[in-house]
Protein backbone atom coordinates (compact mmCIF):
# COMPACT_ATOMS: atom_id res chain seq x y z
CA UNK A 1 0.00 0.00 0.00
CA UNK A 2 0.82 3.44 -0.99
CA UNK A 3 2.23 5.75 2.17
CA UNK A 4 1.11 9.17 0.92
CA UNK A 5 2.05 12.47 2.55
CA UNK A 6 -2.05 13.41 3.14
CA UNK A 7 -2.39 9.87 4.28
CA UNK A 8 0.34 10.54 6.92
CA UNK A 9 -0.89 14.01 7.85
CA UNK A 10 -4.79 12.91 8.69
CA UNK A 11 -3.29 10.32 10.77
CA UNK A 12 -1.07 12.42 12.57
CA UNK A 13 -4.26 14.84 12.87
CA UNK A 14 -6.45 12.01 14.02
CA UNK A 15 -3.95 10.96 16.70
CA UNK A 16 -3.10 14.29 18.11
CA UNK A 17 -6.83 15.10 18.00
CA UNK A 18 -7.40 11.90 19.82
CA UNK A 19 -4.57 12.93 22.56
CA UNK A 20 -6.27 16.16 23.00
CA UNK A 21 -9.91 14.60 23.54
CA UNK A 22 -8.20 12.32 26.46
CA UNK A 23 -6.58 15.34 28.02
CA UNK A 24 -9.98 17.21 28.02
CA UNK A 25 -11.44 14.26 29.29
CA UNK A 26 -9.24 13.61 32.38
CA UNK A 27 -9.21 17.96 33.13
CA UNK A 28 -12.80 17.45 33.21
CA UNK A 29 -12.66 14.29 35.43
CA UNK A 30 -9.65 16.19 37.35
CA UNK A 31 -12.23 19.43 37.93
CA UNK A 32 -15.22 17.86 39.04
CA UNK A 33 -14.08 14.84 41.05
CA UNK A 34 -16.57 12.79 39.05
CA UNK A 35 -15.30 9.61 37.00
CA UNK A 36 -18.23 8.98 35.37
CA UNK A 37 -19.63 11.82 33.29
CA UNK A 38 -21.36 10.72 30.46
CA UNK A 39 -23.68 7.69 29.55
CA UNK A 40 -21.25 6.44 27.35
CA UNK A 41 -18.30 5.73 29.89
CA UNK A 42 -19.48 3.31 31.74
CA UNK A 43 -23.48 2.38 31.44
CA UNK A 44 -23.67 -0.19 33.49
CA UNK A 45 -21.64 2.21 36.39
CA UNK A 46 -23.44 4.94 35.65
CA UNK A 47 -27.26 2.89 35.48
CA UNK A 48 -26.49 2.15 39.08
CA UNK A 49 -25.54 5.27 40.21
CA UNK A 50 -28.86 6.85 38.58
CA UNK A 51 -30.86 4.21 40.95
CA UNK A 52 -28.17 4.78 43.79
CA UNK A 53 -29.03 8.67 43.57
CA UNK A 54 -32.77 8.14 43.22
CA UNK A 55 -32.52 5.72 46.45
CA UNK A 56 -30.91 8.77 48.57
CA UNK A 57 -33.36 11.59 46.78
CA UNK A 58 -36.27 9.25 48.31
CA UNK A 59 -34.51 8.70 51.77
CA UNK A 60 -34.04 12.51 52.31
CA UNK A 61 -37.70 12.90 51.36
CA UNK A 62 -38.99 10.47 53.58
CA UNK A 63 -36.79 12.58 56.14
CA UNK A 64 -38.52 15.94 55.55
CA UNK A 65 -41.64 13.62 56.41
CA UNK A 66 -40.53 12.01 59.62
CA UNK A 67 -39.38 15.92 60.77
CA UNK A 68 -42.42 17.39 59.19
CA UNK A 69 -44.27 14.94 61.66
CA UNK A 70 -42.57 14.94 64.34
CA UNK A 71 -43.12 18.48 64.62
CA UNK A 72 -46.87 17.40 64.58
CA UNK A 73 -46.61 14.86 67.65
CA UNK A 74 -44.23 17.01 69.56
CA UNK A 75 -47.19 19.85 70.08
CA UNK A 76 -49.58 17.53 70.37
CA UNK A 77 -47.80 15.69 73.22
CA UNK A 78 -46.81 19.68 74.56
CA UNK A 79 -51.16 20.50 74.51
CA UNK A 80 -52.31 17.28 76.03
CA UNK A 81 -49.82 17.60 78.61
CA UNK A 82 -51.08 20.98 79.24
CA UNK A 83 -54.55 20.01 79.08
CA UNK A 84 -53.49 17.28 81.75
CA UNK A 85 -52.30 20.16 84.12
CA UNK A 86 -55.18 22.16 83.19
CA UNK A 87 -57.44 19.26 84.42
CA UNK A 88 -55.67 18.54 87.67
CA UNK A 89 -56.15 21.92 88.53
CA UNK A 90 -60.03 21.40 87.78
CA UNK A 91 -59.82 18.92 89.86
CA UNK A 92 -58.54 20.94 92.53
CA UNK A 93 -61.16 23.53 92.37
CA UNK A 94 -63.88 20.76 92.04
CA UNK A 95 -62.35 18.59 95.15
CA UNK A 96 -62.36 22.40 97.07
CA UNK A 97 -66.07 22.91 95.89
CA UNK A 98 -67.07 20.06 96.52
CA UNK A 99 -66.54 20.48 100.58
CA UNK A 100 -70.01 20.93 102.37
CA UNK A 101 -69.07 23.96 105.09
CA UNK A 102 -67.75 26.62 101.93
CA UNK A 103 -70.00 29.51 101.14
CA UNK A 104 -71.81 29.57 98.28
CA UNK A 105 -70.49 32.60 97.11
CA UNK A 106 -66.99 30.65 97.06
CA UNK A 107 -68.04 28.28 94.48
CA UNK A 108 -69.30 30.87 92.27
CA UNK A 109 -65.85 32.33 92.41
CA UNK A 110 -64.69 28.53 91.81
CA UNK A 111 -67.11 28.60 89.08
CA UNK A 112 -65.51 31.25 87.46
CA UNK A 113 -61.96 30.26 88.07
CA UNK A 114 -63.57 26.98 85.73
CA UNK A 115 -65.55 28.93 82.61
CA UNK A 116 -62.00 30.43 82.41
CA UNK A 117 -60.34 26.93 82.09
CA UNK A 118 -62.77 26.19 79.78
CA UNK A 119 -61.62 28.93 77.48
CA UNK A 120 -57.87 27.96 78.22
CA UNK A 121 -59.20 24.59 77.23
CA UNK A 122 -60.37 25.47 73.51
CA UNK A 123 -56.97 28.02 72.99
CA UNK A 124 -54.76 24.33 73.61
CA UNK A 125 -57.28 22.53 71.10
CA UNK A 126 -56.45 25.13 68.50
CA UNK A 127 -52.82 24.75 69.13
CA UNK A 128 -51.00 25.79 66.22
CA UNK A 129 -47.74 24.42 64.72
CA UNK A 130 -45.99 25.73 61.45
CA UNK A 131 -48.83 27.73 61.06
CA UNK A 132 -51.70 24.38 61.04
CA UNK A 133 -54.13 24.33 63.42
CA UNK A 134 -52.78 20.52 64.92
CA UNK A 135 -56.26 19.05 66.16
CA UNK A 136 -58.15 20.19 62.83
CA UNK A 137 -58.15 16.95 60.51
CA UNK A 138 -56.71 18.28 57.20
CA UNK A 139 -59.27 21.82 57.32
CA UNK A 140 -56.17 23.01 59.26
CA UNK A 141 -56.04 26.69 58.13
CA UNK A 142 -58.48 28.08 60.47
CA UNK A 143 -59.30 27.57 64.23
CA UNK A 144 -60.90 24.26 64.60
CA UNK A 145 -62.93 24.69 67.78
CA UNK A 146 -65.16 27.82 69.15
CA UNK A 147 -66.84 28.57 71.99
CA UNK A 148 -70.60 29.82 71.41
CA UNK A 149 -72.89 30.91 74.66
CA UNK A 150 -76.43 30.84 74.58
CA UNK A 151 -78.37 32.16 77.76
CA UNK A 152 -78.61 28.57 79.45
CA UNK A 153 -75.99 26.69 77.56
CA UNK A 154 -72.08 26.64 76.58
CA UNK A 155 -72.12 24.79 72.99
CA UNK A 156 -68.20 24.30 71.83
CA UNK A 157 -68.26 24.06 68.09
CA UNK A 158 -65.89 22.24 65.90
CA UNK A 159 -64.78 23.69 62.72
CA UNK A 160 -62.42 21.03 61.59
CA UNK A 161 -62.78 17.72 59.53
CA UNK A 162 -61.29 14.97 61.72
CA UNK A 163 -64.61 13.90 61.82
CA UNK A 164 -66.72 14.24 58.28
CA UNK A 165 -70.34 13.69 56.97
CA UNK A 166 -71.53 12.28 53.82
CA UNK A 167 -75.19 11.18 52.42
CA UNK A 168 -76.23 10.13 56.50
CA UNK A 169 -72.69 8.15 57.44
CA UNK A 170 -69.68 9.92 59.46
CA UNK A 171 -66.31 9.15 58.93
CA UNK A 172 -62.63 10.31 60.45
CA UNK A 173 -60.29 11.88 58.61
CA UNK A 174 -56.36 12.57 59.73
CA UNK A 175 -53.34 14.03 58.59
CA UNK A 176 -50.89 11.34 57.45
CA UNK A 177 -47.42 11.45 56.33
CA UNK A 178 -45.46 8.57 54.22
CA UNK A 179 -42.17 7.33 56.06
CA UNK A 180 -41.22 4.75 53.88
CA UNK A 181 -42.57 3.25 50.92
CA UNK A 182 -45.68 2.55 51.03
CA UNK A 183 -46.40 2.93 54.63
CA UNK A 184 -48.14 6.29 55.97
CA UNK A 185 -49.45 6.74 59.22
CA UNK A 186 -51.16 9.48 61.38
CA UNK A 187 -49.17 12.54 62.96
CA UNK A 188 -52.42 14.06 65.04
CA UNK A 189 -54.53 12.48 67.50
CA UNK A 190 -58.02 12.20 66.78
CA UNK A 191 -59.41 15.27 67.79
CA UNK A 192 -63.41 14.42 67.83
CA UNK A 193 -64.80 11.08 67.13
CA UNK A 194 -68.11 10.42 64.91
CA UNK A 195 -71.07 8.34 66.02
CA UNK A 196 -72.30 5.42 64.79
CA UNK A 197 -73.82 5.68 60.97
CA UNK A 198 -77.55 6.15 61.93
CA UNK A 199 -76.56 8.50 64.35
CA UNK A 200 -78.63 5.84 66.88
CA UNK A 201 -76.33 7.34 69.60
CA UNK A 202 -73.76 4.15 69.96
CA UNK A 203 -70.31 4.80 68.99
CA UNK A 204 -67.80 3.26 66.41
CA UNK A 205 -64.86 5.27 67.36
CA UNK A 206 -63.30 5.78 70.72
CA UNK A 207 -63.86 9.09 71.86
CA UNK A 208 -61.63 11.77 70.09
CA UNK A 209 -59.30 13.67 72.38
CA UNK A 210 -61.84 16.09 73.30
CA UNK A 211 -65.33 14.10 72.50
CA UNK A 212 -67.83 13.33 70.35
CA UNK A 213 -68.81 15.15 67.34
CA UNK A 214 -72.68 15.88 66.24
CA UNK A 215 -73.34 17.83 63.03
CA UNK A 216 -75.20 20.81 63.59
CA UNK A 217 -78.44 20.09 61.50
CA UNK A 218 -82.32 20.62 61.46
CA UNK A 219 -82.16 18.00 64.26
CA UNK A 220 -79.39 19.78 66.34
CA UNK A 221 -80.32 23.27 65.95
CA UNK A 222 -77.87 25.56 68.16
CA UNK A 223 -79.74 28.52 68.79
CA UNK A 224 -78.77 31.68 66.69
CA UNK A 225 -75.72 30.35 65.54
CA UNK A 226 -75.12 30.35 61.42
CA UNK A 227 -73.01 27.81 59.84
CA UNK A 228 -72.15 28.88 56.32
CA UNK A 229 -72.97 27.71 53.48
CA UNK A 230 -71.49 25.01 52.01
CA UNK A 231 -69.91 24.30 55.35
CA UNK A 232 -70.01 21.35 57.99
CA UNK A 233 -69.73 22.40 61.59
CA UNK A 234 -70.31 20.17 64.49
CA UNK A 235 -71.21 20.60 68.44
CA UNK A 236 -68.68 18.38 70.41
CA UNK A 237 -70.02 16.49 73.32
CA UNK A 238 -69.43 13.96 76.34
CA UNK A 239 -65.61 14.83 76.44
CA UNK A 240 -63.69 17.11 78.46
CA UNK A 241 -65.25 20.66 77.31
CA UNK A 242 -68.69 18.71 78.78
CA UNK A 243 -67.20 18.02 82.01
CA UNK A 244 -65.80 21.19 83.10
CA UNK A 245 -69.11 22.76 81.96
CA UNK A 246 -70.97 21.02 84.30
CA UNK A 247 -68.47 21.28 86.94
CA UNK A 248 -68.89 24.79 86.33
CA UNK A 249 -72.63 24.87 86.34
CA UNK A 250 -73.01 22.14 89.17
CA UNK A 251 -70.53 25.13 91.15
CA UNK A 252 -73.03 27.68 90.46
CA UNK A 253 -75.70 25.47 91.66
CA UNK A 254 -74.08 24.74 94.65
CA UNK A 255 -74.84 21.24 94.58
CA UNK A 256 -72.38 19.36 96.23
CA UNK A 257 -73.44 15.76 95.45
CA UNK A 258 -73.35 16.48 91.81
CA UNK A 259 -69.75 18.26 92.15
CA UNK A 260 -68.46 15.05 93.67
CA UNK A 261 -69.87 13.19 90.70
CA UNK A 262 -67.49 15.75 88.00
CA UNK A 263 -64.98 15.01 90.64
CA UNK A 264 -65.30 11.09 89.39
CA UNK A 265 -65.43 12.79 85.23
CA UNK A 266 -62.26 14.71 85.66
CA UNK A 267 -60.56 11.69 87.14
CA UNK A 268 -61.63 9.84 83.81
CA UNK A 269 -60.96 12.64 81.15
CA UNK A 270 -57.54 12.43 82.63
CA UNK A 271 -57.23 8.70 81.92
CA UNK A 272 -58.26 9.48 78.58
CA UNK A 273 -56.07 12.15 78.14
CA UNK A 274 -53.38 10.16 78.99
CA UNK A 275 -54.02 7.35 77.31
CA UNK A 276 -54.14 9.88 73.61
CA UNK A 277 -51.18 11.19 75.04
CA UNK A 278 -49.61 7.52 75.16
CA UNK A 279 -50.40 6.97 71.62
CA UNK A 280 -48.85 10.13 70.51
CA UNK A 281 -45.20 9.12 72.61
CA UNK A 282 -45.59 5.47 70.90
CA UNK A 283 -46.18 7.28 66.98
CA UNK A 284 -43.01 9.34 68.07
CA UNK A 285 -41.02 6.43 69.21
CA UNK A 286 -41.64 4.73 65.93
CA UNK A 287 -40.86 8.06 63.66
CA UNK A 288 -37.25 8.58 65.48
CA UNK A 289 -36.84 4.77 65.50
CA UNK A 290 -37.37 5.29 61.26
CA UNK A 291 -35.87 8.50 61.33
CA UNK A 292 -32.77 6.63 63.29
CA UNK A 293 -32.90 3.93 60.37
CA UNK A 294 -33.02 6.00 57.34
CA UNK A 295 -29.75 7.93 58.28
CA UNK A 296 -27.94 5.36 58.91
CA UNK A 297 -29.14 4.08 55.41
CA UNK A 298 -28.31 7.33 53.85
CA UNK A 299 -24.63 7.29 54.93
CA UNK A 300 -24.44 3.83 53.23
CA UNK A 301 -25.95 4.86 50.14
CA UNK A 302 -23.59 8.39 50.20
CA UNK A 303 -20.85 6.17 50.48
CA UNK A 304 -21.67 4.16 47.88
CA UNK A 305 -22.41 6.53 45.40
CA UNK A 306 -19.06 8.03 46.29
CA UNK A 307 -17.65 4.45 44.95
CA UNK A 308 -19.57 4.61 42.28
CA UNK A 309 -19.32 8.63 41.17
CA UNK A 310 -16.53 9.97 43.06
CA UNK A 311 -12.84 9.80 41.09
CA UNK A 312 -9.13 9.14 42.77
CA UNK A 313 -7.65 12.53 42.35
CA UNK A 314 -4.15 10.84 42.60
CA UNK A 315 -4.63 8.30 40.19
CA UNK A 316 -6.28 10.93 38.08
CA UNK A 317 -3.44 13.41 38.63
CA UNK A 318 -0.91 10.73 37.10
CA UNK A 319 -3.46 10.04 34.32
CA UNK A 320 -3.30 13.70 32.85
CA UNK A 321 0.23 14.24 33.41
CA UNK A 322 0.79 10.75 31.32
CA UNK A 323 -1.84 12.09 28.35
CA UNK A 324 -0.46 15.85 28.35
CA UNK A 325 3.06 13.83 27.58
CA UNK A 326 1.45 11.72 25.19
CA UNK A 327 -0.47 14.93 24.03
CA UNK A 328 3.43 16.86 23.85
CA UNK A 329 5.27 13.99 22.22
CA UNK A 330 2.12 13.49 19.54
CA UNK A 331 2.65 17.41 18.35
CA UNK A 332 6.31 16.55 18.20
CA UNK A 333 6.46 13.74 16.44
CA UNK A 334 4.38 15.11 14.15
CA UNK A 335 6.01 18.10 13.47
CA UNK A 336 8.86 15.87 12.22
CA UNK A 337 7.20 13.96 9.83
CA UNK A 338 5.63 16.61 8.17
CA UNK A 339 8.46 18.56 7.09
CA UNK A 340 6.78 18.89 3.39
CA UNK A 341 7.73 22.99 3.03
CA UNK A 342 9.86 24.73 -0.01
CA UNK A 343 12.55 25.29 1.81
CA UNK A 344 12.47 21.21 2.89
CA UNK A 345 13.13 20.49 -0.53
CA UNK A 346 15.86 22.94 -1.31
CA UNK A 347 18.24 21.76 1.73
Amino acid sequence: MRITNAMIARRTQNYIQENMSRVARTQEQMSTGRKVLRLSDDPPALSQLLNVRAAVERNQQYMRNITDGLSYLYGADTALGTAGELLQKALEYAIQGANGTLEQADREAIAEQIDKMIDELADIANTTVGGKYIFAGTKNSQPPFERYDTEDRTYIIYKGNSVTYDNGSYGTVQVYREILDRASYPIDALSVAPPDEDGGGSYKYEAGVFGWAKIIDDNNNVPNYTVPDNETYFTVSDGVFDVLIKLRDNLKNGDPEEINSSIGALNTQLDHLLRYRVQIGARTNHFESVRDQLQDQEVRLTQVLSNLEDADIARVSVDLAREQLTYQAALAAGAKILQISLLDYLR
